[in-house]
């Protein structure tokens, strides 16, 4: 299994020990690429306005779709931890898109498998992606039936 987790934010330490450490410990189960993006490009889209900054989000991530893809959006399913495994479990490849300063465009949200809800709150990048990683971790030893959730 491979599972890939994208995000638009611009670098940020913070956290990033603690990701590294739940990808290590996944790495039993799946590999896991955590990829960051942040470029001159979304920087001068979000300096000028919403749509501008979705269709930038939408250029960078349309390369990207491939596998099982599934959303991270307030709007979307709110998920237990039971169900979230259920979400992973049987596939090869699994891509999940983390928005922008805006979020994700409705069209490209039309395009993914699932959209998924990590909390109705809205969540810092750098929040959403932690918790993101831990429930992936969570997952995978859900499906492994490996005592981590009890």
């Amino acid at each position: 299994m491979e599972i890939s987790v994208y995000s638009i934010q611009k670098n940020s330490d913070e956290f990033k020990e603690q990701i590294l450490e739940y990808i290590k410990m996944s790495k039993k189960y799946a590999k896991i690429n955590d990829t960051t993006i942040f470029n001159d490009k979304i920087a001068k889209a979000q300096a000028k306005s919403k749509d501008e900054s979705l269709l930038a989000y939408d250029s960078i991530y349309e390369p990207k779709i491939k596998g099982f893809c599934i959303a991270l959006d307030e709007s979307g399913d709110m998920l237990d931890s039971k169900e979230f495994a259920q979400l992973i479990s049987s596939k090869s490849q699994i891509s999940f898109f983390i928005g922008g300063a805006y979020g994700l465009s409705g069209e490209f949200k039309k395009k993914m498998d699932r959209i998924v809800s990590l909390s109705r709150l809205t969540l810092a990048h750098k929040i959403a992606k932690l918790m993101l990683h831990e429930q992936i971790f969570r997952g995978l030893c859900i499906n492994a039936n490996h005592p981590y959730h009890k």
